[in-house]
């Protein structure tokens, strides 16, 4: 049995159906599936809470089981952290949460890379 739990960082608040957020850092919540054996079996939403450091969102994914982070940026620092962590950072394919997992799930989500990183702005599309 192959379980894994992914989180994805969301715009708004709609479980699956949310916009995948544009910045790691600037998400207004993380979408965390459990997907057992290919198929999502728990949804949950965890708010991004104010925080004083880049590592915090990361160690608060990793605390709660989350292996697999799906987002559209991030820059270096978290990703720095969530290396550190072995958490799998994966370039969100898709305009929502749901999409975005299909495409993981599929085998068609890019490992981000330090090539794909930004300065924090939160502009990315």
């Amino acid at each position: 049995m192959s379980l894994e739990k992914i989180a994805v960082t969301a715009e708004i608040d709609n479980g699956l159906d949310s916009p995948v957020s544009g910045h790691f850092g600037h998400c207004r919540a993380f979408i965390v599936t459990t997907v057992r054996d290919g198929e999502i079996v728990q949804v949950e939403s965890v708010p991004n809470e104010a925080h004083s450091s880049c590592a915090d969102p990361v160690n608060r994914l990793v605390g709660l089981g989350v292996n697999v982070l799906i987002t559209l940026g991030m820059g270096m620092r978290p990703y720095m952290a969530a290396q550190q962590v072995g958490l799998a950072v994966v370039r969100g394919g898709g305009a929502t949460v749901g999409d975005a997992i299909q495409t993981y799930l599929a085998g068609r989500g890019e490992m981000m890379g330090s090539d794909g990183l930004c300065s924090g702005g939160g502009a990315h599309q």
